[in-house]
């Protein structure tokens, strides 16, 4: 399928968008477009937008008005076919009024009948009824569909025929009273009266002879009656038993299903429509009528089949399925027996407002036979990931007995038992994800590591279940969902104790269940400690899409998983089809001695560092392993804030990073890291951001994660520190446990002498220290230092913390040397302006080597101040106006803070803040250049710093950050520049408005699948100014993959730009002591300001002990407070909710990330 030359976006009401037709014809009137084809929607069967169209001088490709309006009006239809000698289906003469007068007729009739909209189309606006009261109540539903819909509530009743078949016939008329058929389909297999599968020619009319002929002809004389122009179909109920057949109505149109005909006749109906539509628009009147007469055909060539792909429910009486599509597979169309009309790809989303149809799959063969089974192979090899679809349920009806044997009547699927291997998720707990193992490791850029939380349970339920420790999961916190398994399926529940039922029975946890067909499992909530457990289904959810390699969930990005979120009532997972019977014939159940041991009080073993000794007074380091921490309520996958003693700082202030002593210039964040967001301490578990400017003074080891997947509201935490040594032992034990407990599984041993997960360790004491390695500056080659953040990451730190471009050119120079052998060790990188954090396998490599290599790369690097860095340059659009922006910060001061120093104006601020005036901060915008020094946090949010140092700004971030921010948005913070990827919470002041920077699924132009964030290091960016209606169109552009952003390819001379260093120097001291008065004065208006909110918020203030007793044993009431706390709505369609882009600079005060 090709695109069109030029789309053009509709704007205005989702639900009625797509029928103003006076926005259409003024569209179609300013792109000098000579015709409107309206394909098989709702305008084109609208006689009204016809005459409109025709009334603008534009051709109508379709049918005339009036003979739109005559078919329409199906009871005024039923009269003309009757004139023209077709055979009608018994019913009313004329409309019914009233519903007795409609039960009366329905009696004389006799049951069952069909209640029609006489305005209906498309199987809309019908209702079966069996008995008088289901005429009642059906009347004033068909009357209103018909209102709603087709702006006539009129309806009619005709006699239902349950064993019948829907036939019709393709018609062509040229409009002068001509007309031919190219032959008949076979609609019969039908839900909720709306066609599902068609087939071309009938089954039924090949075995009997003649058949066609006399449709055909019933068709064409009832066309040429009224000269019938263009195309259009005539239906038929047809009597399975004696062959009878009576018309039904006139598709004044094009169908959806005339790709088959087209297959089996050759020929192109949109051409042939365009021709007719040209010869009128010529004053011709149609086709000549000998040319129409030549394209009769005789008889059909081979036989094909089309199956309607729809995004709905089969399992929930076909309810339409809203959603993203993760995933979208269709096999190549190498020949010309395959034909796939669809508009959906990876990316798409499906919106409730439209008719849920994806696809329209057609397989054309010699026989019918070649054609059922192309038909079944194409459905089976067409894959789609995302809300649930029906194509199962097509490749089902196709390999069915009857359907194979021709046996389709209509009313084929009302018996029709369809059974997909699959879980229907009824509902769905607090907050349930698909995670596996090892998620995300090597990716990076703000995509998050993802997985599972508790990575012992995880691997022991999939080991029990009979899969490998990887396989994907259900991960379930505080409570669980209630599933009905479809077929029959093997499973196992691990992790936190959890009630559990199946069919009202106890269900048993770290045991294999074998699950019959129809049976529900309900998982209730914790009834101990820990707040996870793990269901594992044998074989795991095959069409659950991959992501980057992994099926994890990334809730806080909405990727992954499925549809990058967590589970709702009405989702489908599709399970394996067949379980061996080595698994479904054999039980399993884990000794309690060997099930982990889950406590409210928990021992977490830590490495020293990244940052203590210099950045924590002495006394404040022994306080971190002293204290027994206390878990808050706002804890989730992406941070985990504890609770205890306030430190004292070693340093005044964080320099370059920040007016706190805990900001740092940004540099990747080890996951375990204790983190310090001004003075409240927050651990990060696997989803947390990769990057940021906060002190992490100790990091959980690698082989304690699972113990931060079980900590919950309340819990307390102790530290221990352990060497390196010690690290990997542990780690080396928790390998040897699943791997003894999974090799027992699967000989069906014994476990009797395996030995149980330890939970308690006693360090030896000699747990090392932060710095692993250091060398002083030498020349023009900077200080260096490599930092631990625990066995698994190492930070390798140039100069000072200072935000020094030299720096930021090292550390590109020394990743790409890193990653250019490809190393086995290496998962990831994060490179900053001053640092790179080496995410590595600490068993796959000794500490010392690892030392020794880095060393040796760091002399082969050299002098790097003189090198020309290959980067691009990018020119974007900016807004300084923007709606969107003024009402964030409009919510913001009436539902957060209502008075600030940088309220209501941002941009203002900022310039004031730095001794601009608010003309010279635009025309640092538009005239400057910012080189993004990192790439990462959330969604490739890109960090940049002006190149010129006099261009170079301070300014602290609003406290509290705002709950909503919109993508785009270009901000300030610190000393940094930042682009906010997506809708999401934030503190940055916002400064203007540009195009969103990420596409998670990369389809839009310049992204992809591979790279879904746009920037990476050394780019560099200017902006030019635009209106915000100027910005609004390339925003509708970006939104529907349209727009393309502008680059070229430099080289930034380091020589350069540090001769501007040296000749700018005295001019930049002058700027930054104007600045730091006006600094000085800023932040004492808001210490003022702050302290007066302060005041004000105190006396309505609810502290958090008094939340806790609130809560107190209520552990779903605080995971729901934790979720609308820490990660947004519940479901969330753009969860960035708790951590705002990274601080380049000021301090937060307590609160202000989480």
């Amino acid at each position: 399928m090709t695109a069109s030359d030029e789309a053009v976006l509709l704007t205005g009401s989702d639900s009625t968008v797509y029928t103003d037709g006076e926005n259409i014809i003024s569209i179609a009137k300013q792109k000098g477009a000579d015709a409107i084809i309206p394909g098989y929607g709702f305008l084109s069967e609208n006689a009204d937008f016809a005459r409109q169209v025709s009334d603008a001088g534009i051709a109508w490709v379709g049918p005339s008005p009036e003979a739109i309006e005559a078919f329409g009006v199906k009871h005024v239809a039923r009269e003309l076919a009757e004139k023209a000698g077709v055979p009608i289906v018994p019913g009313t003469k004329g409309l019914v009024e009233s519903a007795e007068d409609a039960v009366k007729e329905s009696e004389r009739l006799g049951f069952p009948v069909m209640l029609k909209a006489t305005g209906g189309g498309g199987g809309m606006g019908l209702v079966t009824c069996y008995n008088a009261e289901e005429v009642r109540s059906g009347f004033e539903k068909v009357q209103s569909r018909g209102k709603t819909l087709f702006k006539n509530s009129g309806l009619f009743i005709e006699r239902y025929y349950p064993a019948s078949r829907h036939i019709e016939v393709q018609v062509f008329g040229n409009g002068q009273g001509s007309a031919i058929h190219f032959g008949e389909r076979e609609c019969s297999i039908q839900r909720r009266h709306q066609k599902v599968i068609e087939e071309c020619p009938s089954p039924f009319v090949e075995k009997h002879p003649g058949m066609r002929q006399k449709l055909g002809d019933a068709a064409v004389s009832l066309s040429e009656s009224i000269k019938y122009g263009s195309a259009g179909t005539v239906e038929y109920l047809v009597d399975d038993q004696s062959g009878d057949f009576f018309f039904l109505e006139m598709n004044t149109r094009l169908q959806v299903e005339h790709g088959i005909t087209e297959l089996c006749y050759d020929v192109d109906l949109v051409k042939l429509m365009l021709q007719q539509a040209d010869a009128q628009l010529k004053g011709l009147g149609g086709l000549e009528a000998d040319f129409l007469k030549s394209l009769q055909p005789s008889s059909p060539k081979g036989s094909a089949i089309e199956a309607r792909v729809y995004a709905e429910n089969p399992l929930r009486d076909f309810a339409p399925s809203p959603g993203l599509l993760q995933s979208v597979s269709w096999p190549e169309q190498q020949h010309d027996h395959i034909r796939i009309d669809t508009w959906v790809f990876t990316g798409a989303t499906i919106t409730p407002n439209y008719d849920p149809l994806i696809a329209k799959v057609m397989f054309h063969g010699p026989l019918r036979k070649e054609a059922l089974e192309g038909m079944q192979n194409l459905l089976s090899s067409s894959k789609i990931s995302g809300p649930p679809t029906n194509l199962d349920f097509l490749e089902q009806i196709i390999r069915d007995d009857k359907f194979e044997a021709g046996n389709t009547l209509t009313n084929f699927l009302d018996s029709f038992n369809f059974q997909p291997a699959a879980i229907d998720v009824i509902s769905a707990g607090a907050y349930t994800l698909v995670q596996d193992l090892p998620a995300r490791p090597t990716v990076g850029r703000g995509i998050p590591h993802s997985g599972a939380m508790d990575s012992i349970a995880f691997s022991l339920a999939n080991i029990i279940a009979g899969n490998e420790p990887a396989k994907e999961a259900l991960e379930i916190t505080l409570s669980g969902p209630e599933l009905r398994f479809v077929r029959p399926a093997v499973v196992a529940l691990t992790g936190a104790p959890m009630e559990a039922q199946l069919d009202g029975q106890s269900f048993s946890m770290w045991q294999r269940h074998h699950i019959k067909a129809g049976q529900k499992l309900k998982i209730g909530k914790t009834t101990g400690s820990g707040c996870r457990s793990y269901l594992a289904v044998y074989g795991g959810f095959p069409t659950v899409a991959e992501y980057f390699g992994s099926k994890s969930t990334s809730p806080i990005v909405a990727i992954g998983g499925y549809q990058g979120r967590q589970l709702a009532p009405g989702d489908l997972l599709a399970i394996v089809d067949e379980v061996p019977e080595s698994i479904s014939s054999s039980s399993v159940s884990l000794p309690n001695n060997l099930v982990p041991v889950y406590t409210s009080e928990w021992e977490v073993m830590a490495m020293v560092g990244p940052h203590d000794i210099g950045y924590l007074q002495p006394e404040d380091i022994e306080m971190i392993y002293d204290t027994t921490w206390k878990v808050s309520h706002n804890a989730s996958r992406s941070a985990i804030r504890l609770i205890g003693p306030v430190p004292k700082w070693a340093r005044e202030d964080g320099g370059e990073g920040g007016a706190h002593p805990s900001n740092l210039v940004e540099y990747g964040y080890p996951i375990g890291a204790l983190n310090w967001t001004g003075d409240d301490p927050c651990l990060f578990p696997v989803d947390c951001p990769n990057f940021g400017g906060f002190v992490s003074s100790t990091t959980v080891i690698r082989a304690e994660w699972w113990k931060l997947g079980q900590l919950k509201s309340g819990d307390t935490l102790k530290y221990k520190r352990v060497s390196l040594e010690e690290a990997l032992s542990l780690r080396k034990q928790n390998g040897r446990f699943l791997e003894s407990v999974a090799k027992a599984v699967k000989n069906a041993s014994e476990f009797g002498g395996i030995k149980p997960l330890s939970t308690t360790f006693e360090p030896s004491g000699n747990f090392g220290k932060a710095i692993v390695w250091e060398r002083q500056q030498q020349g023009r080659q900077p200080l260096v230092r490599y930092r631990q953040g625990g066995d698994d990451h190492l930070i390798v730190e140039y100069g000072n913390e200072e935000f020094d471009l030299n720096h930021r050119c090292r550390t590109t120079a020394f990743e790409k040397a890193l990653r250019s052998s490809n190393p086995g060790w290496l998962n990831n990188t994060v490179s900053c302006c001053t640092s790179v954090t080496l995410f590595y396998n600490g068993l796959k490599i000794e500490r010392e080597k690892l030392v020794a290599h880095l060393q040796s790369l760091e002399d082969e690097l050299g002098d790097l101040s003189s090198v020309k860095v290959p980067c691009r340059k990018f020119r974007l659009p900016l807004s300084f106006e923007s709606k969107a922006q003024e009402e964030a910060t409009k919510r913001y001061m009436e539902t957060q803070r209502p008075h600030a120093p940088y309220l209501p104006s941002n941009f203002d601020f900022v310039a004031k803040n730095n001794a601009f005036t608010s003309d010279q901060l635009r025309d640092i915008f538009l005239t400057g250049q910012f080189m993004a020094v990192v790439v990462g946090f959330y969604a490739g949010n890109t960090v940049s710093l002006p190149v010129d140092p006099r261009q170079r700004m301070q300014c602290p971030k609003a406290n509290p950050s705002r709950v909503f921010t919109p993508e785009g948005t270009v901000s300030w913070g610190g000393s940094c520049m930042s682009i906010y990827p997506v809708d999401s919470p934030g503190g940055y002041q916002m400064t203007g408005r540009t195009i969103p920077i990420f596409d998670a699924l990369g389809w839009k132009n310049d992204f992809s699948p591979s790279r879904p964030y746009l920037f990476q290091d050394f780019d560099l960016l200017t902006y030019y100014r635009v209106s915000e209606e100027e910005l609004d169109v390339m925003l509708a552009d970006f939104r529907t993959g349209r727009y393309k952003f502008e680059w070229e390819e430099i080289e930034f001379d380091m020589a350069e730009h540090n001769k501007l260093l040296t000749d700018t120097a005295e001019e930049v001291k002058k700027i930054r002591a104007e600045q730091a008065v006006a600094q000085a004065e800023m932040t004492k208006a808001e210490n003022e300001s702050l302290t007066k909110w302060r005041e004000e918020k105190a006396k309505n203030k609810v502290d958090d002990s008094t939340i806790e007793s609130m809560l107190a044993g209520k552990c779903i009431s605080v995971f729901l407070l934790t979720m609308i706390l820490t990660e947004g709505q519940i479901p969330s369609t753009q969860p960035l909710t708790h951590l705002s882009p990274p601080t380049c600079g000021k301090y937060q005060s307590k609160r202000d990330r989480l």
